[in-house]
């Protein structure tokens, strides 16, 4: 990943055989003209960016934004600005600072009703494997139109030996993956109004990554409650990395004709009444996710070794209540003080669980799960925000499953159809045969430096896969890649365009494959496009040669 390119400037005197009294006089006052020109410039700046109130950050020159009708005040320049401005941005020995390394912003356009209420966050790692796909969800929002705010929390950035260590789940393949970001690429989005929050290391999280997720925003909340509060948010949620945006999450409030309430949610006497997916106080709101009654095996029990309190309230829990109330997964949307207190019980909970069931990916998802239990927080699960593993039951395949056409390179809802908030790239998607592809997606197979300017793009599938695809499955499976690949190429684009020079590569030439069938012998840190699980189609077989 480059810098965009600028010429560089230099200045020539003008060559002149005057050795004349009238000539240096000449010159002379040239020179007091040019100093008093430089000046003037130099003070019309300096009160110019007092009155506006800039702010660079990263940068990104912050101007405030004409305050609307709820007033809300988009910038840093409040009663609390030059302490919050002077944390920003303060790098250590490592090259990254702690904390805020820039400040989210409410999107320019009409407000609604989650802007300085809903703020979505989600904990990514530091790594190539991650970025490109923080990268993809930041953007995805900007093209779904997404209001209130965003920001990506990072850890593992201070701690370099990440990149040379291999845990045992690791998703995807040793090498470029692993490296760490330089900041000032952490701190690029097409997305221009997102937030970046680091965190320091911690202890575990190279060995076990998700270690990361409740250890980062429990360290979020703790550190970044000032800040929502300076909004007046009152509502997060929480995503992660590996979600596409495919329309706006909303805390305004849906009709029940707009979501698909999990297993009676909506006949529950504790749900919100007036909408069934908006989070209060006391009643988080999430995607139904297949971990059922999972805390309550064997291993974790009995609960109280594992949340330390003799008299948790989850002892009384029975194993219907969990699989109705925490079986639940991203989105996950939580009243600010209730995520406050539980990402401490979340934090506190993940190194009993690993203890008690080893390093299982799940750990963190039950560790939450009975973090919610011991504080008696039933979540409202529905099955409409996703879509990830094909299936029929807790996703929103069943909106999928009525279309009845799709353009797999210009995917668009058709009239009186639905379609979910999200994709999970959770899973292996095939197309149009459900084991052979062979055209398939996957996130562990793109390229780790995707968004390099002289990388290529990804190969389409044909337009009409969706219809040539064998069965209902599999069209949910082309479903998915289409809507993924055609975004994650726009998207690209877009990200070229801001930051690369003219010039910046723009072919689709990189095919995602299940294992190569060319190019087995190159070296990602040597040769050009060479990629453990992509091949370079579209050129003779021999490019290499040219290179």
């Amino acid at each position: 990943m480059r810098d965009r390119g600028g010429a560089k400037e230099s200045f020539h005197a003008t060559n002149s055989n005057d050795d004349s009294k009238y000539g240096k006089k000449s010159m002379h006052r040239r020179t007091y003209k040019l100093i008093a020109v430089i000046l003037v410039f130099v003070l019309f700046v300096s009160v110019f960016m007092t009155s506006v109130g800039t702010n660079i950050r990263g940068g990104h020159l912050e101007v405030p934004i004409a305050s609307s009708s709820n007033s809300l005040d988009n910038t840093v320049r409040d009663s609390n600005s030059e302490s919050l401005a002077a944390k920003v941005h303060a790098l250590d020995e490592s090259g990254y600072p702690h904390g805020w390394g820039r400040l989210p912003r409410i999107p320019n356009g009409p407000r609604t009703g989650d802007d300085g209420k809903l703020h979505i966050i989600f904990s990514s790692g530091c790594n190539n494997f991650q970025h490109w796909q923080s990268e993809f969800l930041l953007a995805s929002a900007v093209l779904a139109g997404q209001r209130g705010r965003i920001t990506r929390i990072v850890s593992g950035c201070h701690d370099k030996s990440a990149e040379k260590v291999a845990h045992r789940h690791q998703t995807f393949p040793e090498g470029k993956n692993d490296l760490l970001v330089p900041f000032d690429l952490l701190n690029r989005s097409v997305n221009e109004d997102f937030g970046l929050f680091i965190t320091p290391s911690f202890e575990g999280a190279k060995d076990f990554p998700w270690i990361n997720k409740p250890s980062s925003i429990k360290y979020f909340m703790d550190n970044a409650m000032t800040e929502l509060d300076r909004l007046g948010e009152t509502t997060v949620a929480i995503l992660d990395p590996d979600f596409i945006f495919i329309k706006p999450l909303t805390q305004t409030g849906s009709s029940l004709d707009q979501v698909i309430a999990s297993r009676g949610q909506d006949t529950d006497s504790g749900i919100n009444k007036e909408f069934i997916d908006v989070a209060i106080k006391g009643r988080p709101v999430g995607q139904r996710y297949g971990l059922e009654s999972g805390w309550m095996v064997e291993e974790l029990q009995p609960v109280e070794k594992i949340t330390g309190n003799p008299d948790s309230p989850a002892k009384r829990w029975t194993s219907k209540m969990a699989a109705k109330y925490t079986s639940v997964g991203p989105p996950m949307i939580l009243e600010k003080t209730d995520l406050l207190q539980l990402s401490h019980e979340w934090e506190k909970n993940m190194r009993p669980v690993l203890q008690a069931v080893g390093a299982d990916i799940l750990a963190d998802m039950w560790a939450y799960s009975i973090g919610a239990a011991d504080l008696d927080l039933k979540h409202t699960t529905l099955d409409h925000y996703m879509v990830s593993n094909w299936g029929t039951h807790g996703q929103a395949y069943e909106w999928i499953d009525a279309w009845k056409e799709m353009s797999c390179l210009e995917p668009k809802e058709p009239a009186g159809m639905k379609s979910p908030t999200f994709i999970h790239l959770a899973s292996n998607f095939k197309a149009p045969n459900g084991h052979s592809g062979p055209w398939m997606f996957h996130k562990g197979h793109v390229p780790a430096d995707i968004l390099d300017c002289d990388s290529p793009l990804i190969v389409e599938a044909p337009d009409n896969l969706w219809e040539i695809s064998v069965d209902r499955k599999v069209k949910q499976r082309a479903w998915v890649l289409c809507n993924t690949v055609s975004r994650l190429n726009k998207i690209v684009l877009m990200y070229k365009k801001k930051f690369c020079p003219i010039g910046f590569e723009t072919r689709k030439l990189v095919r995602l494959i299940q294992s190569k069938t060319e190019d087995r012998e190159c070296s990602q840190f040597k040769d050009k496009w060479c990629y453990p699980l992509a091949q370079i189609e579209g050129l003779p077989r021999d490019w290499r040669q040219y290179q």
